[in-house]
């Protein structure tokens, strides 16, 4: 490199401090999942490492055309790895897991109801009140639903 246009040498691959040890950390500090002392070993080696800055404007640069085409989902402020499996995966386990167990249970509980020794005005009553029950929790969820899906304002953040 040439001392005379003001860069600074870049540290020796593979040595200690040299780039090598640093390749993991750069689409992670792109993306801004470096934080602590990762964050500022990383970042003092990028002042002195022009090689490690060019690839870092290389990813932002990369990151950004990939944005405008639509091929990457924008950034969400606080979104983590986590956030997305959760949303993806353990949140609709938990729902299915609950919904299986609501539906034994109320079947199991039905059972009992009808082989139970009550007298059928009481049967009655019990179940009419059961099944309005339902009836309105499933249409007020119903609701809910497609307020939800046909909501034009549900990717505003407020």
């Amino acid at each position: 490199m040439n001392r005379t246009s003001g860069e600074t040498p870049a540290a020796p691959p593979g040595g200690e401090g040299g780039c090598e040890d640093y390749r993991e950390d750069l689409v992670r500090y792109v993306d801004g999942e470096l934080h602590g002392a990762d964050l500022l070993r990383f970042e003092e080696h990028l002042a002195r490492c022009t090689e490690c800055t060019r690839e870092v404007a290389v990813f932002r640069s990369l990151k950004g055309e990939l944005r405008e085409m639509g091929l990457q989902e924008p950034d969400i402020p606080g979104g983590s790895v986590w956030e997305n499996v959760n949303k993806r995966v353990a949140r609709p386990t938990g729902w299915l897991f609950l919904v299986i167990g609501a539906v034994l249970y109320l079947a199991y509980a039905a059972y009992i109801f009808i082989t139970s020794p009550m007298d059928l005005l009481e049967k009655l009553a019990v179940g009419f009140i059961v099944i309005g029950f339902v009836v309105l929790l499933a249409t007020v969820a119903y609701e809910r639903i497609v307020d939800y899906r046909t909501d034009p304002y549900k990717g505003v953040e407020k």
